[in-house]
């Protein structure tokens, strides 16, 4: 394999893990359009892996990657940290059950609303998220130039870009020749302020299902719900068939 191509993979890999996940609250009524209810079952040769945006103590944002080696698309569902969950007693969102049940419990939760195994995680700390933004410099969005962490916090525009768009979009400016020079000192901060239990081997799958592919692999939707407040308090009300129903939709060949 050709350098550049190789450099391409092994970007692509972090990218997926570090650069192309979250969806803030605030975006998160940013709907996708949707497809037919095409039927498809994971198995269990799928690696699901929920990346965790923290800041702190607190939670900033939720996505599920689905990845099976051999098949397309890669699937990425983006998840509202503002969600109403009914069935846990005294939490009324999943920010709080994060808050209240940790990394573990929120996890459980996931796994049941959508109907899978989910064994690994990553979790990236604003400061992380601060030094790999910092790292990269400048990326051209939407027409400008704007930052990672500008893109993660949803504040690079103004005007409304669905999110399959924006993180097509991302991942091609992310493998530009300027960037891959990067990659050295990217690598380095992914390894040392990341918080993960993927190792070799996961990391492996994860780069054979994306061998040969470039950013047109990557299908991502938010969670679908109804969007209302209460007071002050946001809320996204998610049916209970749309979990399923949206990982199926970001994963169906």
């Amino acid at each position: 394999m050709k350098p550049r191509k190789f450099l391409w993979h092994i970007l692509l890999v972090s990218t997926l893990i570090i650069f192309l996940t979250p969806v803030t609250a605030a975006r998160a009524g940013q709907e996708q359009p949707g497809r037919p209810q095409d039927r498809q079952n994971l198995t269990t040769t799928t690696e699901n892996v929920l990346i965790f945006w923290t800041d702190g103590p607190k939670l900033k944002a939720i996505t599920l990657i689905a990845i099976t080696p051999r098949k397309k698309p890669v699937g990425i569902v983006s998840i509202p940290i503002n969600t109403r969950i009914h069935d846990v007693t005294g939490v009324d969102t999943l920010e709080e059950l994060y808050h209240k049940t940790g990394r573990e419990g929120t996890t459980a939760y996931l796994a049941k609303r959508f109907g899978i195994p989910i064994n690994h995680y990553v979790d990236i700390s604003q400061a992380t998220l601060t030094r790999t933004s910092e790292a990269l410099g400048p990326v051209e969005m939407a027409g400008k130039q704007t930052s990672l962490l500008e893109v993660f916090e949803g504040t690079y525009t103004n005007q409304r870009m669905d999110l399959q768009t924006e993180i097509r979009t991302l991942a091609a400016r992310l493998i530009e020749p300027p960037v891959l020079l990067k990659v050295p000192r990217l690598l380095w901060i992914f390894t040392s302020g990341v918080e993960t239990n993927l190792g070799i081997n996961h990391i492996l799958t994860i780069y054979q299902a994306l061998q040969g592919n470039g950013p047109e692999i990557l299908r991502k939707q938010a969670l679908p719900g109804q969007d209302y407040s209460v007071g002050p308090a946001r809320y996204r009300e998610v049916s209970p068939d749309a979990w399923s129903r949206v990982l199926r939709e970001v994963t169906c060949t």
